[in-house]
């Protein structure tokens, strides 16, 4: 009930509300940066000085409080915010890669003005201002993956990245399948198959058969 009356205060703009049901999470939303930003750093997508985990918490946090009158109904906020994880991600991606190929196509361009912005969504993706809280400063545990988590991310590279997504909610994060294709947008068949496609691909042949 508290949670349910915190979520209440935070669509009526109550920030310490939010900060009251993240802050739980913290960790954990910590480590799920970690996780993405070593898969996207091995496959090539990012360099490794690009964005730091704490970084990368701070923007999904900024994300997820301006985004959050579009929590999809019959997800929660753990779900959520993992899934945002995921498409703030691929927001850097895409932006990064736009400027790789806006670099290759003139070193000499002379560096264009700052963005203009339009709406306040596209101003935040880009800017945290000052007075919002630090969410890295509140994240003590640096820890890296154990080994046995490791293994499992390098598994999960040659998965295609939809699938991986459902894998990583549902067997990694253990969210329930319909609250995991709910937060990815997906429908139910379709998480189900991309979560089939990812079991054959990261579980061993034969794992879980019987004779």
């Amino acid at each position: 009930m508290a949670a349910k009356a915190d979520w209440e205060a935070a669509l009526r703009g109550d920030r310490a509300a939010f900060q009251a049901i993240v802050t739980p999470h913290l960790k954990e939303l910590f480590e799920a940066a970690r996780r993405e930003l070593q898969y996207h750093v091995a496959i090539g997508d990012l360099g490794p000085d690009d964005l730091t985990p704490e970084e990368l918490a701070g923007e999904v946090l900024i994300r997820a409080w301006q985004d959050r009158h579009r929590r999809p109904p019959g997800v929660g906020t753990r779900a959520w915010r993992l899934a945002l994880l995921f498409r703030v991600v691929d927001d850097i991606v895409r932006r990064e890669a736009r400027f790789r190929n806006l670099a290759r196509v003139s070193l000499e361009a002379q560096v264009p003005a700052e963005p203009v912005y339009d709406d306040d969504e596209s101003f935040w993706e880009w800017y945290q201002p000052d007075e919002m809280t630090r969410w890295e400063d509140v994240v003590q545990d640096r820890s890296s993956m154990t080994p046995e988590q490791a293994a499992a991310e390098a598994f999960t590279r040659s998965l295609d990245p939809r699938a991986r997504h459902v894998f990583l909610l549902a067997e990694v994060y253990r969210v329930p399948l319909p609250e995991a294709a709910r937060a990815l947008g997906l429908s139910l068949p379709e998480a189900a198959r991309r979560l089939a496609d990812a079991d054959r691909e990261v579980k061993p042949e034969g794992e879980g058969q019987t004779e």
